[in-house]
């Protein structure tokens, strides 16, 4: 249903919108998609890039401490999965 609204259509014409999406979205889901399009970041936010995060400040993650390994024991060695818990707890340097 192509809308009579001016907005969305030099949305259309300029690309924020598809084809798609003009064709079947109802107007007010239209002027929503073309909003968050227009939306600008406020000055002094900036976003992460992907994949990367911040140091982390645990010391495990530092490469100091030590290293808790668990090992399921008994009748559930052999099961997949990872362990409960109460599981038995090696210690590794």
């Amino acid at each position: 249903m192509p809308s009579k609204n001016p907005t969305i259509q030099k949305a259309f014409k300029d690309g924020k919108i598809t084809k798609g999406q003009y064709d079947k979205l109802s107007d007010g889901l239209l002027l929503g998609i073309i909003a968050k399009k227009n939306k600008v970041p406020r000055k002094g936010t900036k976003r992460k890039p992907s994949g990367v995060s911040a140091p982390s400040t645990r010391a495990s993650a530092r490469g100091k401490g030590t290293k808790e390994v668990r090992h399921k024991t008994g009748k559930q060695a052999h099961k997949r999965g990872r362990p409960k818990g109460g599981s038995k707890v090696v210690v590794e340097k």
